[in-house]
């Protein structure tokens, strides 16, 4: 017997296996905190709604979240806003998915979970950031900028390109 605890993502869709098709269910979901797998989304809130196909049951919905992730920038933690878009089918009768698609089981439990946590990764972004004017850290001494000024005199111009800075100045007189 398996020691892993229900994911809190999982529904019951059993009445779609006997249900006509276009029947649909409007499902809402409003979690303050929820642990999807290794990610951690506070709150988890929208609406989905499920439609009997031909071929098992079709999700489409929008749900909003936010990540807590580092900031690229400063290092510091950064809340980061997520929207999933679901638009996806869950096949019925399992052996009729093709490989690597979702299938709806003979119990009729939908788990939402592993799809949740593949929308929230392909919506992170590659490179966060706290917040927009985000100053970052003194590339000298390593002081968050956002908290003070470090003081660190900004580095001279590499000799190879002082003769750009030549015509720089030139241009500005």
């Amino acid at each position: 017997m398996s020691s892993k605890r229900p994911s809190r993502l999982r529904f019951n869709f059993g009445f779609f296996l006997e249900a006509t098709l276009g029947t649909s269910r409007t499902i809402e979901l409003n979690y303050p905190t929820i642990q999807v797998e290794d990610l951690t989304l506070s709150p988890l809130a929208g609406t989905f709604t499920a439609t009997r196909t031909s071929e098992g049951v079709y999700l489409s919905g929008t749900l909003s979240s936010t990540i807590i992730g580092e900031c690229v920038r400063c290092l510091e933690k950064a809340t980061i806003p997520i929207n999933l878009k679901l638009d996806d089918l869950f096949y019925y009768p399992p052996h009729t998915a093709p490989e690597g698609e979702y299938a709806l089981g003979d119990d009729g439990f939908i788990d939402l979970a592993p799809l949740v946590r593949e929308l929230t990764v392909l919506e992170t972004p590659i490179q966060p950031i706290c917040r927009p004017d985000c100053q970052g850290l003194c590339l000298e001494c390593g002081q968050n900028l956002n908290e003070a000024d470090c003081g660190c005199e900004p580095d001279p111009i590499d000799p190879r390109m002082s003769a750009l800075q030549k015509l720089l100045d030139s241009s500005n007189n």
